[in-house]
């Protein structure tokens, strides 16, 4: 075996040695490895490019009988099928998630006729290191939020309300603007790749999500559109909608729209002979003044509703996960299909949702 191949085994050793650590620095790596920090990170950096050079080399001949072998896994049909799958989907643009994934597999599987297959945790992350994918993110956001107001909240106003009402009768209602054409932030994606955002779609709707803190009762959701009555809605009645809507030039919520929706409300619970209490940020299109009858507002400090406000402890991040599901699905079915051409992408589909696909998305979502 030559010195340059001699070398090139040492590298893949130490890189190996760095995997085994994914927590410690490049300083605490150089003690424990015994090789400088700059050469370490000159290997991280060149870590596909070696890997690619040994992999070769294991092809060769000439290596050793006892060299590192590439793996193919238990079902290299269902491996082979994933793999060609996954090149095609994300060479036009779509957003592929773990559970996508997992989804796939078993589709591959059953198709092929092994019946007894499981896309398990640890067969999809073998299946990723074997083909050098990961997940990679576009960009993130970090917001701040006054702390103190929230805990002084929580301790003094939280207790007072938990005695006057009953886990049934305390709801949250909070609105969120969705994209609803855009496609998801991040995907997996091979590790030799870079993605490339595009700009983002930016038609937007409105969602007013409420619920109650026993979990047993959701409203309703309120969809605010810009337009009255879209094309799309063309013979169907509003009525029928799977959520209520309603419209104005910006699509956002404003206080004549919430007032409404909580005068409407106020009659139903008249009716059910029903006293709620309802917890709402301290927003502009929420006013303070309504007269209600059996509805008690209440309105949480400024600058706090990111730590205190239910729907913000995840609910509503949950309600857009699972439509950015439902969105990444219908584009895979649209390439799938071959209901579109080869070289339409998936933001040439995202960019043809129309609101009342969007609507039900959401109802389901």
């Amino acid at each position: 075996m030559s010195r340059k191949d001699l070398t090139l085994i040492k590298k893949i050793s130490i890189l190996d040695k760095i995997k085994a650590q994914p927590h410690n620095s490049l300083r605490e790596l150089e003690k424990l490895i015994g090789t400088y920090k700059s050469v370490l990170n000159r290997l991280k950096n060149n870590e596909i490019a070696i890997r690619e050079q040994y992999e070769k080399l294991n092809d060769n001949k000439s290596a050793p009988v006892n060299r590192k072998r590439k793996r193919e896994g238990k079902d290299p049909e269902v491996d082979k099928a994933m793999n060609e799958w996954f090149s095609a989907v994300t060479e036009r643009g779509v957003r592929i998630s773990v559970p996508m994934l997992e989804q796939k597999a078993e589709f591959f599987a059953k198709k092929i006729g092994h019946g007894d297959f499981k896309a398990t945790e640890g067969w999809i992350s073998r299946w990723k290191d074997r083909h050098n994918i990961k997940f990679k993110r576009f960009h993130g956001e970090k917001s701040s939020a006054d702390t103190n107001g929230a805990n002084e909240w929580s301790l003094a106003k939280l207790p007072e309300i938990l005695k006057k009402f009953s886990p049934q009768d305390i709801y949250n209602a909070d609105e969120t603007g969705l994209f609803y054409r855009a496609t998801p932030d991040g995907s997996l994606c091979y590790k030799r790749e870079t993605l490339e955002g595009s700009k983002k779609a930016m038609d937007r709707i409105t969602v007013l999500c409420c619920c109650n803190m026993a979990g047993t009762d959701k409203k309703k959701l309120l969809i605010i559109g810009k337009s009255a009555k879209p094309r799309c809605f063309k013979n169907i009645k509003i009525t029928n909608l799977p959520v209520s809507y309603l419209a104005n030039k910006n699509a956002w919520m404003t206080a004549e729209i919430f007032t409404s929706w909580l005068k409407d409300w106020d009659k139903e619970l008249g009716k059910q002979s029903r006293k709620i209490l309802l917890i709402v940020d301290n927003a502009g299109p929420h006013p303070k003044l309504i007269d209600l009858k059996n509805i008690t507002l209440e309105f949480l400090p400024p600058n706090t509703t990111s730590l205190v406000q239910p729907l913000d402890m995840g609910i509503i991040k949950n309600l857009k996960t699972h439509y950015r599901g439902l969105l990444v699905t219908y584009i895979l079915k649209a390439i799938e299909d071959n209901s579109v051409t080869p070289s339409t992408c998936a933001i040439d589909i995202s960019s043809k949702i129309n609101i009342l696909q969007a609507i039900q998305f959401v109802a389901d979502s």
